[in-house]
């Protein structure tokens, strides 16, 4: 080494990710005031409805194929047995 010259090994310590810490902030703020549902999931078709859910925490909202437009309020669907298979 010469002088003046400074090597630094790793360079990763005390070091945060910009996207983990705004990842971090995210899931602060959802847990705080709820989710947004910003990302949602392509329409469903399933037991004679249609839907979409949020990626995020799994609420669905009704969606109308006619005017490609969704309706309502968001839900959260309760499992039920008849969506399962129970094979013995």
């Amino acid at each position: 080494m010469q002088a003046g010259e400074l090597t630094i090994a790793n360079l990763a310590i005390g070091h945060i990710e910009p996207s983990s810490l705004t990842g971090k902030i995210g899931n602060l703020m959802a847990r705080v005031f709820g989710c947004r549902h910003t990302e949602l999931s392509r329409p469903f078709s399933r037991g004679g409805r249609t839907y979409r859910s949020c990626v995020n925490c799994g609420a669905q909202r009704q969606f109308n194929l006619g005017n490609w437009q969704m309706q309502g309020n968001f839900y959260y669907g309760k499992p039920s047995l008849s969506s399962y298979s129970l094979s013995n």
